[in-house]
């Protein structure tokens, strides 16, 4: 279906990328003895620089923090030219990232899959409470700019103590660079790239910190505007074969992409034990259509589409936050404020399934529509210090979530004969999650390098759940408005006992709990009396209730070399019961998520980082994890012994840096970045279409040249052009039996990068 043309562009490219490789080698050759050579120490290499985190809510080493922490560094950022979470996937083994497409993503850590199950953060932030989008709770992960942040904090295990609900497997932080004060700072970054079978891409950042009075008040704003083409085609369906497509029109690389946004922070700081920070961020995101292609009539070598309809979407996000910090020695103050409106909108071509379900001789176009939106207030206070030999975090925590959403189906004109004026479907509701907490998380120094750890959190929460449903897949009848509501609380404690063995070896064992929210359920007709029954329930569930996990966990972090390598690693047994799982019943036909069965999840992670020399770094990391149903129920989609849905067996990735300088002001550095991630089961239904997708792995190379304020770079990403799937996505209305959407990775893409800071 789609031919294969010539890319004039990336034949340009790969020539440029050898002429410079060849001039690099060429340069690297007549420097050796000279700016290279200048020191005795340079075989030796130099010490890796100090990681800072946050990951408790005080600043201390990573290499000190007791607890299983990756860190993606803003260098590292942009020497990978990462731009969404799926690329920070990559390079974080134990972190997985389904994407159907950017904006739409899943994150999962230690394969304890599901809604919800991971914390996402933009500084003090969550960017998900309870049940997140009303209508699609699958892949609703956004993508926030990666441009001028700070770093990347990936805390792995639960996180219950200090980041409550959601915080079930681990969570991801984004943190972002603060106002400075004292120093004026300007950057601009142009990216411009081709991918194969796709188009022209383009990438504009900038951004500028700026002292208003010195020392006292600043300001810092970064915007961001990218631009990317498609790499598949939407072919028309053939209206008498769902399995097939006619020879056009043809919308070539309609899966496009426009992200634009900005932040603004502004800073003021009167005296040096107070300071206020006032943040707005925005985010507009527009796809052209779904990243997937249909198979059949698609495939991995013919990624094409079959659609009648078009198939937009759009993202947009506003968030507000106001921080407040007070130093009154030994304790620090923080307050951090919030307000989140996220609206999400996309078109879905349902003209095959329709047809399937309801033939009327030929496929007529149908499309089902589906917003949603969030607004979100969140206010936490805490304070953090130390007397003595106890140091540690305190604090209260409230949250204020509204979800709403709704599905729009409307009848076709030539369904109006047999459905009349009723839709095929419609679906309004409205999800109201108020969460309180009281946490604190105690550091307590037994011995010289022996610390024990003491956390715990007290949460309650209140949900309402108001629901209105019509249309012919509900019966032909309207079901009233009904509001249900459910109530929750409990606690998850940590223990923790950690060991300096040397003052560059620390060993730790964890044992913390997480927990996952629950929510209402509207109630079940009499017709499911007797499946109920089944399931040792004599009435109707009123809500799902929060499923728990328990986590064991032994690991280490330690420095050789004198500090020019370092290895960390981490052991894992996680229990997890009352899973919360979608039930169907037999006989009535409807289903519902209730707490049944059991899961385990084992493993480990490894991480290394070690400069042989200056020149030189390299880095490995992997995970490996066996998660896994132990017991389920009668009607659960799963059965005892499979592994988890999402949840690869091995990820793994690697890396190697070489630097070479040129002069007293230049030098230049080439960067391999290999990554690998093994099989994932998408269903617990071996024979489903949908049931595992196959592991794949991923190269990307980059050759930089820096000389005093700028800075410019080659780059290949996916280098070896390997089709990944990324997600089996599954309809908002109904999935076809013989014909599934596969989530696409995006082709090989060779571009050049140019940035000035000043």
């Amino acid at each position: 279906m789609k031919a294969v043309t010539s890319r004039p562009m990336t034949l340009v490219a790969i020539s440029i990328f050898a002429t410079l490789l060849e001039t690099s080698t060429t340069i690297a050759q007549v420097t050796t003895g000279t700016a290279s050579g200048t020191s005795a120490n340079d075989s030796k290499g130099s010490e890796i620089p100090d990681i800072v985190v946050t990951a408790r809510k005080t600043t201390e080493r990573l290499q000190d923090t007791p607890m299983s922490v990756a860190v993606i560094t803003a260098d590292t950022i942009e020497r990978t030219g990462a731009t969404t979470l799926e690329d920070l996937g990559r390079e974080t083994p134990g972190l997985t990232i389904v994407s159907e497409a950017p904006g739409q993503n899943a994150i999962t850590l230690r394969g304890l899959s599901g809604n919800n199950t991971v914390g996402f953060y933009l500084d003090d932030t969550p960017l998900s409470i309870g049940i997140g989008n009303a209508v699609q709770p699958t892949n609703f992960d956004m993508d926030p700019a990666l441009f001028d942040l700070d770093r990347v904090e990936v805390l792995r295990g639960p996180q219950g103590s200090l980041y409550g609900a959601s915080s079930f497997g681990g969570t991801v932080r984004y943190i972002t660079n603060q106002p400075n004060l004292s120093e004026e700072h300007v950057t601009a970054k142009l990216t411009a790239s081709d991918t194969e079978g796709g188009g022209f891409n383009e990438e504009v950042d900038g951004l500028i910190n700026q002292p208003i009075i010195p020392g006292n008040l600043g300001v810092r704003a970064m915007v961001f505007d990218r631009n990317n083409s498609g790499y598949i085609d939407q072919y028309p369906t053939d209206p008498n074969n769902y399995l097939a497509v006619l020879p056009g029109p043809v919308d070539k690389k309609i899966n496009t992409e426009q992200t634009f946004g900005g932040r603004i922070a502004i800073e003021a700081k009167p005296i040096d034990e107070f300071s206020a920070t006032l943040a707005a961020y925005y985010q507009h995101m527009d796809l052209g259509a779904p990243f997937t292609f249909d198979s059949p009539p698609g495939s991995f070598s013919d990624p094409i589409q079959s659609r009648l309809v078009r198939e937009p979407s759009t993202d947009q996000v506003q968030l507000y936050t106001l921080t407040l910090q007070g130093d009154v020695q030994p304790v620090t103050f923080t307050s951090s404020t919030s307000y989140m409106d996220r609206y999400v909108f996309n078109a879905e071509d349902d003209s095959k399934d329709l047809s399937y379900f309801f033939p009327q001789g030929a496929i007529y176009p149908s499309t089902l529509y589906a917003e949603a939106g969030n607004h979100n207030f969140v206010e936490e206070m805490r304070a953090s210090g130390g007397a003595g030999p106890v140091h540690g975090v305190v604090g209260l925590f409230y949250a204020h979530a509204v979800a709403y959403g709704s599905l729009t189906w409307p009848t076709p004109p030539q369904y109006e004969a047999a459905f009349g004026s009723e839709p095929v479907y419609y679906n309004w509701n409205d999800f109201l999650d108020v969460q309180k907490a009281a946490f604190g998380e105690l550091n307590i120094d037994l011995l010289p390098g022996l610390q024990a750890t003491l956390g715990d959190r007290v949460y309650q929460q209140s949900q309402r759940y108001t629901v209105y449903i019509n249309g012919i897949f509900n019966g032909g009848v309207a079901t009233p408005a009904s509001s249900h509501t459910s109530e929750a609380r409990g606690t998850t404690p940590k223990y923790g006992l950690s060991y300096h063995v040397t003052p560059d070896i620390l060993t730790y064992t964890t044992v913390a709990k997480g927990y996952r929210e629950g929510g209402p359920l509207y109630p079940f007709p009499s017709t499911c009396a007797e499946d109920l029954a089944a399931l040792g329930l004599s009435t109707s569930p009123a809500a799902y209730k929060p499923d728990s996990i328990w986590n064991y966990e032994l690991g280490a972090k330690t420095e050789w070399l004198e500090h020019r390598l370092t290895m960390n690693g981490a052991v894992y047994y996680i229990d997890w019961k009352n899973i919360q799982q979608n039930i169907t019943l037999p006989t009535c036909g409807f289903g519902f998520v209730g707490n049944f069965g059991k899961a385990s999840s084992k493993g480990g992670e490894f991480e290394m980082n070690y400069d042989p020399t200056r020149a030189l770094k390299l880095t490995l990391s992997f995970s490996y994890n066996e998660a896994k149903l132990t017991s389920t129920i009668p009607g659960a989609a799963g059965q005892a012994g499979q592994t988890l849905e999402y949840a690869p067996r091995w990820m793994g990735a690697t890396s190697a840096e070489y630097t070479r300088a040129i002069d007293a002001d230049t030098f230049a550095y080439l960067r391999g970045d290999f990554s690998f991630t093994s099989r994932e089961d998408a269903s617990y239904n071996s024979q489903s279409i949908y049931h595992n997708f196959a592991g794949h792995s991923l190269l990307n190379l980059r050759l930089g040249v820096k000389h005093l304020p700028w800075t410019g770079g080659l780059f290949v990403t996916n280098a070896l052009d390997r089709h990944a799937e990324t997600e089996l996505p599954l309809s908002n209305g109904i999935d076809l039996p013989t014909q599934r959407r596969i989530a696409l990775n995006r082709p090989r893409t060779i571009g050049l990068d140019i940035r000035f800071d000043y």
